[in-house]
């Protein structure tokens, strides 16, 4: 299952490339992620400077990469200065914001998603 992370600084200010490396090297450094998170560049559209902020791809293919980027996530946004969340989508386009004192919405839409996964609805 794949799932796309946005960084989201709480003031509002727009966070950087080298914030999406710095949480890709943190989430990637758990063994259940290893090689399984990558920075994505968006292009910029025409008439734009920049390609505007990073997003990361994860691929979550077992229920304990579920469990270690669950249990790692809110950590790691407490660990940062400055209050950020992390808007996470699915490929479906369902989303859920992650804080570093709530991870519960995510949870329960990452784990129906991927029992969705598992166990696809027969038509």
């Amino acid at each position: 299952m794949h799932i796309q992370l946005r960084l989201v600084e709480e003031s509002g200010k727009n966070t950087t490339d080298s914030d999406a490396a710095a949480l890709r090297r943190q989430l990637a450094a758990q063994p259940e992620l290893r090689g399984h998170v990558n920075v994505l560049r968006k292009s910029p559209a025409e008439g734009e400077m920049g390609g505007g902020p990073a997003l990361l791809a994860v691929f979550l293919g077992s229920g304990s990469a579920l469990s270690a980027f669950l249990g790692t996530l809110p950590a790691l946004l407490r660990a940062r200065r400055s209050p950020t969340s992390v808007e996470i989508t699915l490929a479906d386009g369902r989303s859920a914001k992650v804080t570093a004192d709530s991870a519960e919405d995510a949870r329960t839409l990452l784990e129906a998603a991927m029992r969705e996964h598992v166990n696809p609805p027969q038509p």
